[in-house]
């Protein structure tokens, strides 16, 4: 653990390499800019690398933990945040984890507290933040930061990839576009989950590390990312009725006092159903059902802002 906040003069100077998708976000392309110039104002020793292909930026983060780095920031969205996780799982004497959020939804910088849109708070934070010790979760040996999930999120998620021109071009808008798209000729097949010897069903369930999905939205409020446990949210209702009522309710944080909808606290969960559906995690699909999903024995130091981060 670093030292205690407030005290700059013991953490300046960081040797930060910063890890970024160069597709997520494209109009951002000043923030970043405005990241880095403050960051060498700051003193830091900064090295930039760009991602060509999926898997860069975990292979580029195995390789740093070998080198001497105290921090590693991915700048991009959440899922360039998960393959970075997946590198620095199961490392000894790891750097720590930085985000520069620059993606779509950015739900990680909403759980923290990080705001994309102020470049000298990300610097700052980087620079001189603080660390919360968080506590991976793992869904068929992939590990995730905020949640894993089957179900219709999981197809919408599949094929948001599959449109990606949509994504860069819309942004947020394609998620709707999407859901809307895959709600209308998806049959919301069951699933069963089962969860600490307990049998549940529901159409779509996802297992939460985090209180955020989506972007600002809280959907399990008892979440917490250094936690031991994982929040799963089950939806049993199917159709577009059903999607619509979840949809609704979730930018008004009520999903999780729905009468129909199940919270459930466990340490690991089993998820039966059409094999080979889709399961997504961090917003990428990363597994297929059935799917096994648990809390990790790995963490990652995650630098986290505060309002005395700011340099005097």
């Amino acid at each position: 653990m670093l030292p205690a906040l407030g005290t700059p003069a013991l953490v300046q100077g960081r040797r930060v390499l910063i890890i970024h998708n160069p597709t997520a976000g494209r109009r951002r392309r000043r923030h970043l800019a405005l990241v880095l110039a403050r960051l060498e104002q700051l003193g830091c020793h900064v090295v930039t690398r760009e991602t060509q292909r999926r898997g860069d930026a975990e292979r580029f983060v195995r390789e740093a933990v070998e080198q001497d780095w105290d921090v590693v920031a991915a700048a991009g969205g959440d899922g360039t945040v998960n393959e970075m996780v997946n590198g620095l799982a199961g490392a000894e004497n790891p750097p720590m984890l930085a985000i520069i959020p620059m993606g779509t939804a950015n739900v990680l910088a909403c759980e923290i507290g990080l705001d994309p849109k102020d470049a000298e708070q990300v610097a700052n934070t980087i620079a001189f933040g603080a660390t919360k010790q968080v506590r991976l979760g793992i869904a068929n040996s992939r590990h995730f930061v905020l949640m894993a999930g089957a179900g219709l999120d999981a197809r919408v998620v599949e094929g948001i990839n599959l449109h990606s021109v949509l994504k860069r071009c819309t942004g947020k808008m394609a998620y709707v576009v999407e859901g809307v798209r895959q709600a209308l000729g998806y049959d919301f097949p069951a699933l069963e989950i089962r969860a600490d010897g307990q049998t549940y069903c529901g159409r779509m369930a996802v297992a939460c590390k985090g209180r955020h999905y989506g972007g600002p939205f809280v959907a399990a409020p008892e979440a917490d990312l250094g936690s031991s446990s994982l929040e799963i949210c089950i939806l049993p209702n199917k159709g577009v009725a059903g999607m619509l009522r979840y949809g609704l309710a979730l930018p008004l944080g009520q999903l999780s006092r729905l009468p129909e909808v199940q919270m459930v606290s466990a340490q690991s969960l089993t998820i039966t159903g059409p094999r080979g559906a889709p399961v997504q995690a961090d917003g990428d699909i990363i597994a297929r059902l059935p799917a096994e999903i648990a809390v990790s024995q790995e963490t990652v130091q995650l630098v986290m802002p505060s309002k005395v981060t700011r340099a005097n």
